[in-house]
């Protein structure tokens, strides 16, 4: 599980680090960048959950984590709608 995060942080935050460039040009491109950042994040948590799972055995902590990275997610996809719907309230005026 921790050998598969870390490759998945490593291809995340690479994609992270390009969308940067990008993100401000346009409401696709910021939601893309919000989730890649998402993925980052939830990357580091799986890591340090395996951690913490492998050094004590508390395995209550993946469902802690789990539940964690699905409500950070769920924050994210309501920024996403924010922008959605401000970009088009612009172009409507």
């Amino acid at each position: 599980m921790i050998a598969i995060a870390c490759l998945s942080l490593t291809v995340n935050a690479t994609v992270l680090r390009m969308l940067g460039k990008v993100r401000g040009q346009g409401t696709h491109l910021n939601a893309t960048w919000i989730f890649t950042r998402a993925d980052v994040i939830a990357n580091l948590a799986v890591i340090a959950s395996g951690v913490i799972v492998g050094l004590t055995g508390a395995r209550f902590l993946d469902l802690l984590v789990g539940a964690g990275i699905g409500v950070y997610v769920l924050k994210e996809a309501f920024e996403i709608l924010r922008d959605a719907r401000a970009a088009r309230s612009q172009a409507s005026a």
